[in-house]
């Protein structure tokens, strides 16, 4: 079951926005701005406004789901990564090795 709430949070725009004072009058796309219940003036946010916001809570067994999912993701990265690192190092072992190294033969 999803829990709903409503709260009011701050409307900022980045360093980096394309919004100016005057398209900011004329947006109606949520595109471009980020929502905060926090000052983000020292990360180089400007703040542009309020908003009232309704807040749906996804059940339990969804959001356990979605956590599960999110960890078998990063999971596959982390594989990948690893996979990746090391290739690289049989690559340096195998250059290394065709160049002059001779392993010792067992008599």
């Amino acid at each position: 079951m999803a829990h709903t709430f409503q709260a009011t949070a701050s409307v900022w725009i980045s360093q980096y926005s394309q919004f100016d004072a005057q398209s900011l009058q004329q947006t109606d796309s949520i595109g471009g701005l980020v929502i905060a219940p926090y000052d983000m003036t020292e990360s180089g946010y400007t703040h542009v406004g309020e908003a009232d916001v309704t807040i749906t809570i996804a059940s339990p067994d969804q959001i356990i789901g979605n956590k599960v999912a999110s960890l078998r993701g990063q999971l596959e990265k982390d594989r990948a990564e690893s996979q990746r690192r090391q290739n690289e190092l049989i690559d340096k072992i195998n250059k290394l090795e065709s160049l002059t190294y001779e392993p010792e033969v067992a008599a």
